[in-house]
């Protein structure tokens, strides 16, 4: 998942750098065609992905997706995907937080793994999360 605009510009850099390899492999006359065709189809898996993810973080910029939360383990990827929907840089969120940006990377690179439930609290209402109440039995 892309988290912020560093990672997204070097994403779509990657990109650019697949698919040139994929344009000098059709340039290589030595290459048996079945080998051609899976290295091709390799790269062009990767490319996929990066697109995908790529208009995920597009539309979450713009509110074109539905932030949910099915299971607590879903809550990492719902406090990165609320950020960035509501256009909060990484250092916007830290300085809402009171700490350095490197902590903000820190957390959302680790899926908050690290963090205490009092930061995370924090963290949920800086965000404004709200979620439905669910009835726990």
């Amino acid at each position: 998942m892309i988290q912020n605009e560093h990672q997204y510009k070097v994403t779509k850099g990657e990109i650019d750098k697949l698919q040139q390899v994929i344009d000098k492999l059709r340039e290589q006359p030595n290459l048996p065609p079945s080998q051609l065709a899976a290295m091709q189809n390799s790269f062009q898996t990767q490319i996929d992905r990066m697109q995908m993810e790529i208009q995920e973080y597009e539309d979450l910029k713009v509110g074109k997706v539905e932030i949910t939360m099915g299971t607590i383990e879903d809550l990492p990827k719902v406090l990165i995907q609320k950020r960035i929907s509501l256009g909060m840089t990484q250092k916007e969120l830290a300085a809402k937080l009171g700490i350095k940006e490197q902590m903000v990377q820190r957390y959302e690179a680790s899926g908050y793994e690290s963090i205490g439930l009092g930061r995370l609290m924090e963290v949920w209402n800086a965000l404004s999360v709200s979620i439905p109440m669910m009835t726990v039995s």
